[in-house]
């Protein structure tokens, strides 16, 4: 929803490419940490008013300050009293880095990067944060006109968006959108093929074939730009012993694994790198974490490992995955159980540490750097969402070393030997990549599926 209504100074094309949004082109310079960015003029918030290089100042400041989700992706950048960001003019804004950043354009996205989704300084000020949370006003080719919380939102276009087509028609072409939570699988799928709805954002795997089958409805399929494992927490025993957590990751059967949890709707792989990532993306990647239940007994009776006991912590949307993990360690000889808990439990205790092992992973991430550096830096350096305490200097080192790396080449080398040492240690057990699954009604048109993505600017309804 985001993606419809805000703007960021870049965005994705559909091979996870970057084309301009508010920056109509921009220049690299200073061997890759300083980016200056040519803003287009005349563009308008959804309040009226207008855009200019201060509000990419205060999203920013107001990103970090607040200590957003994003504002990890910005630490490299310099302070705001050290020029971090400078205003050169209305439609000059320059970004600098306290070392070249190879990712940063991934990160400037209105989504998934989002660490500089654009703001609206004036409507902040004016509305106060609070209201601002539930109204929030961009310059995307939507606007939030109703909010009726936890029940839906009510979009419509926005007169002043700044693109147009390739034809120079204004864009959007809906007048509008209506979104709603369907929080049962079934009447999902059964508003979808009646024409109640015309877009599922997400197509509950259960019912996948259903709507592969229904009259009138279009799948949407794409490779997920994600990465699930087995997270077993390194402060517990056994898994603080790489030859143990090597023989739980032998003993998983991934394939297996995703046909009972996600109905075959995944990658099946045994490393983090997604396959959408096409540009650093390996079929023939390191086998020490393929299935090899003989290996595994080995390597858990080594570790002295046999037999232990331990629980999978799970909340309801991940108890299926929980339960076909399950019954797989425990035929590999373990006692396991499962935890499960409310979501916001379920969050509380996987990040300060409280749980024996859990199925987890990143979600949305057109970069490798987006879904390995929060999670492989030291937990006191960078890796925020290190909850499985995983502490390796090379890890550590290669991850600063690919963001330096400007040459998509020579990143390439060192993701994909970041790639292979996490492998061989273990910090999970990986499992696979879930595909990005939604679904439309057949008179939908014009829309461009972009994995996590849901832009709706060039889209029609027929009829």
């Amino acid at each position: 929803m985001a993606a419809n209504v805000f703007s960021g100074l870049v965005t994705l094309k559909k091979d996870l490419t970057i084309r301009g949004d508010l920056a109509k082109d921009w220049e690299v310079s200073d061997d890759g940490s300083k980016f200056t960015f040519n803003l287009r003029e005349g563009v308008k918030f959804h309040d009226g008013s207008d855009f200019t290089a201060e509000d990419v100042k205060y999203t920013i400041n107001r990103t970090i300050s607040e200590e957003a989700p994003a504002a990890s992706k910005l630490e490299s950048l310099k302070s705001l009293d050290d020029d971090g960001v400078v205003v050169q003019d209305e439609h000059t804004v320059e970004l600098n880095f306290s070392e070249p950043m190879a990712p940063a354009l991934i990160y400037l996205t209105r989504g998934p990067g989002r660490a500089a989704t654009i703001v609206c300084k004036n409507a902040i000020e004016e509305m106060g944060a609070e209201a601002y949370k539930a109204k929030p006003v961009g310059t995307g080719p939507f606007k939030v006109t109703e909010h009726q919380i936890g029940s839906g939102v009510t979009l419509d276009a926005f007169e002043d968006y700044f693109e147009t087509d390739s034809e120079g028609n204004a864009l959007p072409y809906l007048d509008g959108i209506d979104i709603k939570p369907i929080p049962e699988p079934a009447t999902l799928v059964n508003a979808l093929r009646s024409g109640d709805i015309d877009f599922a954002n997400l197509v509950p795997l259960q019912n996948v074939s259903k709507v592969d089958q229904a009259n009138g409805v279009e799948k949407l399929d794409a490779p997920g730009i994600n990465w699930y494992g087995f997270a077993m927490n390194q402060r517990r025993d056994p898994f603080g012993s790489q030859k143990a957590r090597m023989g739980i990751a032998k003993s998983i059967d991934n394939e297996a694994f995703v046909d009972a949890a996600y109905f075959g709707n995944a990658l099946p792989d045994t490393g983090p790198i997604n396959k959408a990532t096409n540009w650093v993306w390996r079929d023939d990647k390191p086998t020490d974490q393929q299935y090899d239940p003989e290996a595994g007994k080995r390597l858990i009776k080594e570790a002295g490992a046999e037999g232990a006991s331990f629980h999978i912590l799970t909340d309801q949307s991940s108890l299926r995955g929980a339960k076909a993990m399950r019954q797989q360690l425990n035929k590999a000889g373990f006692d396991v159980n499962i935890e499960q808990v409310t979501s916001s439990t379920y969050w509380e205790r996987y990040e300060t540490g409280d749980y024996d092992t859990t199925i987890s992973g990143s979600v949305g991430d057109p970069d490798p750097d987006q879904s390995l550096w929060n999670f492989y830096r030291k937990p006191d350096d960078g890796g925020v969402w290190n909850w499985v305490n995983f502490e390796n200097q090379k890890a550590h080192d290669l991850l600063a070393k690919q963001r330096t790396a400007l040459d998509r080449e020579e990143r390439k080398q060192v993701l994909q030997e970041l790639e292979d040492h996490l492998i061989k240690q273990v910090p999970h057990a990986y499992l696979m990549h879930q595909d990005d699954i939604a679904a439309k009604r057949s008179s939908v048109k014009g829309f461009t599926h972009i994995p996590f993505m849901r832009n709706f600017h060039t889209t029609w309804v027929e009829g």
